[in-house]
């Protein structure tokens, strides 16, 4: 079995600029977050809750990528 870190670091290579898109998604996350709220507590949170849903769809996204990919 491969370790993990260096299936991390696999993915990584296949798309480099995966990274690029976690300061996007907090921003998106922040502003939608602060259009809906205004309290600085709650704004903050739901930036959190916000992050987790993108990140989890984005990943599925990515995932699915990935295997169509590999099939073809």
């Amino acid at each position: 079995m491969v370790p993990e870190p260096i299936l991390l670091a696999l993915l990584l290579d296949r798309v480099p600029l995966l990274l690029f898109s976690l300061p996007l998604i907090v921003a998106a996350s922040y502003v939608f977050a602060a259009t809906h709220h205004e309290s600085p507590t709650v704004i903050w949170w739901a930036t959190v809750e916000w992050a987790v849903w993108l990140v989890g769809i984005l990943g599925v996204v990515l995932l699915a990528v990935i295997l169509f990919g590999r099939l073809a």
